[in-house]
């Protein structure tokens, strides 16, 4: 190359005229046009990898409340009176309007938080209207007292009886969240080989098998709601749609007409969310309770009560708050610590409950028909029918996951001499096997 052309291509870099016409060529603004649309998308593939988008994924899903509107029309609901009143039970007027209601929206509202777990994860099941997340399912042995009292023995409870039972620990949500969430914490018990048929397998049959009975309990003393007219008025609240802001106003016009009309009621469901968040830690030190009442023999107007024997109540109470993890799952983690069969050495029980009863001194109507009430005479008396005896186990095998997950509990699978009582109790007769049957429709369980 001459020292002249080498001289003509320097100046023609330096000048850059050549560089930018060879880059632009005739047409430069429709490049660079084309430059910020290549920028536009993939900044959009950015905030989809860091925000994916909700809008597309649930018009692309085939799991919409609308396709599954003939389950819940096809529901089909026991009679509202599931037994003939008890001498200390009282009709309310419309109960059996409003139970039809309560079971309603509760079938909703299964397929609704169905729908919207379909969204993020396509194989998940649908889950119960109310404590939907599981801690964990454990076996266990019911044991009761050898030295039962003559007044307090009873078909179920007889003096040594021993029962092969399940626990199932649960949070009180509709939906499976996190642990770290304001929120009740549940236990429901499922007593095997028991030789009396129970009130729901009488009702019926197909939904209840042979040789079972169930206990629900919660960890708060009472319940937030007097009666299913309070109730029928929180979960019009709770259900009301929000999607506009129209919604929104309607939604927030019923939360207000329920605390106007039962301020009480609202304090209580509040204030068991919170206690429920602040003082437990760990599933198998809580104290939980059946907080509606129950019939015990004849006459005896009872609450339900599992607690830890003595020496195991630690980590509860306020103070607990600064000790706790921060997994979204602490509830479930504190489980498999405890019972884990591969850090502890094996041989006796690893966790003892107490069951007991709060026996009610001279019940009246108002004991059995409000549910919010709290039972502090001083003759009331507390007795221990037996224990709970929970070995070391391995929780996360995925049978046993499964197992749990498919799991029924209802409070009226129960022997006809321990029955509920209340208003309350006949509407969760209704509220739970309408969340069954949309459940398994929805999961394709048999």
């Amino acid at each position: 190359m001459t020292r002249s052309g080498t001289r003509r291509r320097f100046d023609a870099r330096a000048s850059g005229k050549r560089v930018m016409a060879r880059l632009l060529g005739d047409q430069p603004v429709s490049l660079g046009f084309h430059a910020l649309r290549r920028l536009a998308e993939f900044g959009q593939m950015l905030l989809a990898i860091v925000r994916p988008a909700q809008t597309g994924d649930v018009r692309r899903s085939s799991a919409t409340p609308a396709r599954y509107r003939e389950i819940v029309n096809a529901l089909e609901l026991p009679p509202d009176r599931p037994m003939p009143l008890h001498e200390l039970e009282r009709a309310v007027p419309g109960e059996a309007t409003m139970i039809r209601q309560v079971a309603r929206i509760a079938a909703e509202a299964v397929i609704t938080n169905y729908c919207e777990m379909k969204v993020s994860d396509c194989s998940t099941p649908a889950m119960r209207d109310q404590h939907a997340k599981t801690h964990g399912c454990v076996k266990a042995e019911f044991i009761v007292r050898k030295d039962l009292p003559i007044e307090f023995t009873t078909d179920l409870f007889r003096p040594g009886a021993r029962y092969p039972a399940t626990l199932r620990f649960s949070n009180g949500r509709g939906t499976a969240g996190s642990d770290r969430k304001i929120d009740a914490r549940g236990l429901s018990i499922k007593l095997h080989e028991v030789g009396t048929d129970t009130i729901l397998r009488v009702l019926a049959p197909d939904k209840a098998p042979a040789g079972e009975h169930d206990f629900a309990l919660s960890s708060f003393p009472i319940f937030f709601c007097k009666n299913v007219i309070d109730y029928t008025l929180l979960m019009n609240a709770v259900s009301a749609p929000h999607a506009t802001w129209r919604e929104k106003l309607g939604q927030g016009l019923r939360w207000l007409e329920f605390v106007i009309r039962c301020p009480r009621q609202f304090y209580l469901f509040l204030r068991i969310a919170v206690e429920g968040l602040f003082t437990i830690r760990n599933p198998l030190t809580a104290t939980y309770h059946s907080m509606s009442p129950y019939l015990f023999g004849e006459h005896k107007v009872v609450r339900y009560l599992v607690g830890p024997s003595n020496g195991r109540k630690q980590g509860t109470g306020w103070g607990a708050f600064p000790l706790w993890t921060r997994s979204e799952n602490f509830l479930r983690d504190a489980l498999v610590r405890d019972l884990d069969p591969h850090t502890h050495q094996s041989g006796d029980h690893a966790i003892v409950l107490d069951f007991s009863i709060r026996v009610r001194h001279a019940a009246t109507p108002d004991d059995v028909e409000d549910a919010s009430r709290w039972w502090t005479r001083r003759q009331d008396e507390v007795v221990r029918l037996g224990s709970i005896a929970i070995s070391r186990q391995s929780l996360l095998a995925q049978n046993a996951l499964y197992d749990c997950e498919h799991m029924v509990f209802n409070p009226w699978n129960c022997l006809p001499e321990h029955r509920p009582l209340g208003s309350v109790n006949r509407m969760r007769l209704a509220v739970y096997l309408a969340s069954r049957q949309v459940r398994r429709k929805l999961n394709m369980v048999a």
